[in-house]
């Protein structure tokens, strides 16, 4: 769950060597236009989510353009 507000933004998940996770790379993630979410559930094309990753070491890259991330969460 994502606080975001701003013009551009999505969220890129990496491995813990800083690669893009095959499902979840930034051309795989939704793009939002025009955000003003407090509670914002970024999606990618893989569908079973984050949930796919349980268990594993990852890291969020979040891409901003004009917007302010101001906090997110991963529910367990």
């Amino acid at each position: 769950l994502v606080n975001v507000q701003g013009t551009r933004f999505r969220v890129e998940v990496l491995n813990r060597k800083g690669e893009p996770i095959p499902g979840f790379s930034g051309e795989q993630s939704t793009r939002y236009r025009g955000v003003d979410e407090l509670r914002l559930l970024p999606t990618w094309k893989n569908p079973a989510g984050l949930s796919a990753l349980k268990g594993r070491v990852v890291r969020l890259k979040f891409h901003l353009q004009n917007a302010r991330l101001y906090s997110f969460h991963v529910p367990k």
